[in-house]
């Protein structure tokens, strides 16, 4: 009987396999953990963590004189058409006090109505 020679299964190193597994393991969870945090962590930390507002811009130096004018230009224009308004709402009043001519009593001179004359 002759020795047969070792199989090739049996006498191959299994390291290069074992290290292969490892080292694509490694890599796998570094993918992993990159795509979570650039997927999630990151939009989550810079919705959470903003920078403050910027300052507001400085005021304005003040009103200007032109504005200032027109704006009271405006006023003066607006209290005489108040005026005009408030003449004719008194003028209407003084008419509604006024005699009233009616069918009953053509000279409107007739205040109280008939009834309550008689008694």
């Amino acid at each position: 009987m002759a020795d047969s020679p070792p199989s090739s299964d049996n006498s191959r190193p299994r390291w290069p396999l074992v290290l292969g597994a490892l080292a694509g393991g490694f890599l796998l969870v570094a993918v992993g953990l990159a795509l979570g945090w650039y997927l999630f962590y990151r939009p989550i930390v810079n919705v959470a963590v903003q920078l403050p507002a910027p300052p507001a811009p400085p005021a304005p130096p003040g009103p200007d004189a032109a504005q200032i004018k027109a704006l009271e230009d405006q006023i003066d224009k607006q209290k005489a058409a108040n005026k005009q308004i408030e003449d004719q709402i008194a003028a209407l009043k003084d008419r509604l006090r006024a005699d009233v001519c009616t069918a009953k009593d053509p000279l409107g001179k007739d205040k109280a109505p008939a009834a309550t004359q008689k008694q």
